[in-house]
């Protein structure tokens, strides 16, 4: 497998399996079964509200519904964890993908994306597929060719939770 196996219909769809904003934690736990890791920070219930399966990070309401509002995968590791089909299984393969490599896949796939100005300065560029949301960032800074260091879909807006 490859990372691009992932991102391209996570670009396509803004989910990744049930991994999807405005999905509640549960119904990704159903399927991936239990968390790999739970962030340090808590919302105003005592709970974290950011979690992970190795290289997929879910970040959750702060209040107590602990509906998903992003998905990340965070791609600058050298090697990548992924849960796998099988539950309790960890799938690895290589991270880092290049810019060239990252917009050959989407485009092939013909997967329209704009450059993204809002998270581009110096030392990073950003890419945005614009039928999901899904933003690339791309770190330029030290680096021969701009190498992908995640991509995301995030919602904040204001929910009712309670």
């Amino acid at each position: 497998m490859h990372v691009l196996d992932i991102l391209v219909p996570f670009a396509q769809t803004g989910r990744i399996g049930a991994a999807r904003v405005g999905a509640h934690l549960k119904e990704v736990t159903e399927v991936l079964g239990p968390l790999w890791a739970r962030g340090s920070s808590t919302g105003s219930d005592g709970l974290p509200y950011l979690y992970a399966y190795g290289c997929l990070e879910l970040g959750t309401c702060q209040a107590h519904c602990q509906l998903i509002y992003s998905v990340v995968v965070q791609t600058d590791w050298p090697t990548m964890e992924w849960p796998s089909r099988e539950p309790g299984r960890v799938e690895t393969f290589p991270g880092r993908p290049t810019y060239s490599e990252v917009l050959r896949a989407l485009s092939e796939a013909g997967c329209p994306w704009e450059n993204y100005e809002p998270l581009t300065d110096d030392d990073q560029c950003a890419v945005r597929v614009p039928t999901s949301g899904a933003i690339f960032v791309f770190n330029t800074e030290d680096v021969e060719e701009p190498m992908l260091c995640s991509v995301s879909v995030a919602d904040r807006s204001p929910h009712s939770c309670g």
